[in-house]
């Protein structure tokens, strides 16, 4: 199995400026439960929610994340977990319903807004409940919204053109409506720089306690 530099810079410097957000999606996940990490990145989250999830899957389209995923699990001798890797807008390979939860961390922000939706469609077509960790909108003005919009001002081209339109656009809840979803909960992060929400099917949400 091959080795990353990449994979492995982004997991020394990346992953430790979100445990918080992860430990509240893993939070959310109940003992048992089939999920699936969108971009799952190196891993982290999905591991992280291997500790108390029946199993979990994630996917991502880059190489170089798929290979330290697999690596840190390997090492780790997470049995639990697996590693694909997919185009998070085309997931045709699993059957409708094939997870209890989907999530995602820190992507949709990254993707073209028609694509976000894509990524939206198929996550609530393979699981009734999606949790999703991004940027609020808007973020609570400070010190850390500087450094974010600092951060993803450094990552330059789509990186950054994605994230300016995503925050244009009125973020996640822009996002849940053009893909028919309804934000049930929604809880702010690390200075209000961040919001994890929780969405369902519009039609599913009667009955879901806010």
């Amino acid at each position: 199995m091959g080795f990353s530099i990449k994979g492995l810079l982004y997991r020394i410097f990346i992953d430790p400026l979100i445990n918080g957000l992860r430990r509240h999606v893993v939070s959310m996940i109940g003992p048992g439960e089939k999920v699936i990490d969108i971009a799952c990145g190196t891993g982290a989250l999905s591991m992280a929610l291997a500790r108390h999830a029946g199993h979990v899957t994630g996917i991502d389209f880059s190489d170089d994340m798929i290979t330290t995923a697999r690596r840190t699990a390997q090492k780790c001798r997470v049995a639990n977990v697996s590693f694909g890797l997919l185009d998070a807008s085309d997931l045709s390979t699993y059957p409708d319903n094939s997870f209890d939860v989907a999530v995602s961390t820190l992507a949709m922000h990254q993707f073209e807004p028609e694509t976000a939706v894509k990524v939206l469609m198929e996550m609530r077509r393979l699981a009734k409940r999606i949790i999703i960790a991004d940027y609020n909108c808007p973020m609570t003005q400070g010190p850390a919204a500087w450094l974010a919009w600092g951060i993803e001002r450094a990552a330059r081209g789509d990186h950054y053109r994605n994230f300016r339109k995503y925050m244009a656009g009125g973020g996640l809840n822009s996002l849940a409506a053009a893909a028919g979803l309804s934000i049930t909960t929604s809880v702010n992060r690390g200075e209000g720089v961040f919001t994890v929400t929780q969405m369902l099917l519009r039609e599913d949400i009667h009955g879901v306690p806010q």
